[in-house]
């Protein structure tokens, strides 16, 4: 299946991660890269997006779980894939940020190849939800 038209948001305030996530998904799929929550609060007003990579600790005055609930909380994100990929390694965190909303909690450190596949398996399994 081709993932040229789907849009993939990645949250993540570490630039070299950042830029590494950018790289990998950028081979199959349209990437809105977002340093900052003020970033992520920009793009969502300019792209259609249609599954969110995100850390948890963005260093900021939100950080993943907050925008993860308010993704929840919207219509048109409501249901809309989220990928947490996180250094919070305890069990405890994983559990909040699925019971938030997200669809998949992946620690960090990642393979890539692995990052990537995980992405494609949610989006097929949203796409023949629908």
């Amino acid at each position: 299946m081709e993932f040229h038209n789907y849009t993939i948001l990645i949250v993540e305030d570490d630039e070299i991660i950042l830029d590494i996530f950018s790289r990998i998904f950028k081979r199959e799929f349209n990437v809105v890269s977002c340093p900052t929550v003020e970033s992520f609060y920009q793009a969502l007003h300019k792209f259609k997006v249609d599954l969110f990579v995100m850390d948890m600790a963005l260093g900021d005055k939100k950080n993943g779980l907050d925008l993860i609930k308010e993704l929840r909380d919207s219509v048109e994100y409501k249901t809309t894939p989220i990928v947490v990929v996180s250094a919070h390694a305890y069990i405890r965190d994983e559990r909040i940020a699925l019971t938030a909303g997200a669809d998949k909690y992946i620690r960090k450190p990642i393979e890539n190849k692995y990052l990537v596949n995980e992405v494609k398996r949610i989006l097929l399994d949203k796409i023949h939800l629908n």
